[in-house]
């Protein structure tokens, strides 16, 4: 099934009215796509998908992963000092790397993001939250531990544009990781 018809089939599911799912009580919808899919997915959400989900009465908004981690590390002032100590070493320099993202992973910068543009989208009728730019958080983070921090304070529905596989009932992020069947989620 190609990949716009998979994205119809999501905004129909949410705009459907739930039954008990498998999936758990919150509605949490990954569309996965393969990685070489990447630009063509930002294009499509660009070029007409927000439009039919406002057409099926949907009111989305977008949080791109890159522009928080962005954000993040232009601010952050450990990255300023730690890389300045790092710039002549090749080793310090993963060290450095590493450290940024543990940082990064300290704070719970992605899970705040995630949740502070929730309040933003519970203010809309029918509001969805869209997640995406998965692949920047490579190699920092998968987004399956994300998902388990912040399943039980989710409250409005999000859509998470996935670049991986499906494998039965397990996503495979960026299609190298290791399968992870702990998403509590629904995969088109």
């Amino acid at each position: 099934m190609n990949i716009d018809k998979r994205f119809t089939d999501l905004l129909d599911y949410l705009v459907q009215p739930k039954a008990h799912d498998h999936s758990g009580d919150k509605t949490i919808c990954y569309l996965t796509f393969p990685t070489e899919k990447i630009q063509h997915v930002k294009r499509k959400l660009n070029e007409g998908w927000l439009d039919i989900a406002k057409h099926k009465g949907i009111n989305p908004i977008v949080l791109s992963l890159h522009e928080v981690l962005k954000d993040f590390f232009i601010e952050d002032d450990y990255r300023i000092t730690a890389g300045e100590d790092a710039v002549e070493d090749e080793e310090e320099m993963k060290e450095t790397y590493n450290s940024l993202g543990e940082n990064m992973k300290q704070r719970q910068v992605l899970e705040n993001a995630i949740l502070d543009k929730q309040e933003n989208v519970k203010s809309l009728k029918d509001g969805v939250l869209i997640i995406t730019d998965l692949e920047a958080i490579h190699p920092y983070s998968r987004f399956g531990p994300i998902e388990q921090e912040i399943y039980t304070k989710v409250e409005v529905p999000i859509i998470v544009m996935y670049p991986g596989e499906i494998s039965g009932s397990a996503l495979k992020y960026l299609g190298f990781y290791p399968e992870d069947g702990n998403y509590r989620s629904k995969h088109f």
